[in-house]
């Protein structure tokens, strides 16, 4: 699924008026600012994980090759080769 940009700001408008109800934050900025900076960050973790899904498929078709004629699943390799990727990266998926 593809986030937009207006996804990713209500959502982060849910989680921020949920947060201020809960009490659990007590901002010292508008929310506006807020809401900018949490969309700004989930938009970079968006992108980190596409930048790691293309590294991961590029690996996969490096090795392909050898791959074939196995009875190895290509999307389980995918999915092995990309958290190995995340956790040498320290990004949490």
């Amino acid at each position: 699924m593809r986030f937009t940009d207006e996804m990713v700001r209500r959502l982060c408008a849910g989680i921020l008026a949920r947060w201020k109800a809960k009490g659990l934050i007590r901002p010292k900025t508008s929310d506006d600012a807020l809401l900018s900076r949490m969309t700004e960050e989930i938009q970079k973790d968006i992108r980190r994980e596409a930048e790691l899904d293309r590294d991961a498929d590029a690996l996969l078709e490096k090795h392909l090759g050898k791959i074939e004629g196995t009875q190895a699943n290509t999307r389980v390799l995918f999915q092995k080769i990309k958290e190995r990727l995340a956790k040498e990266r320290d990004i949490v998926l």
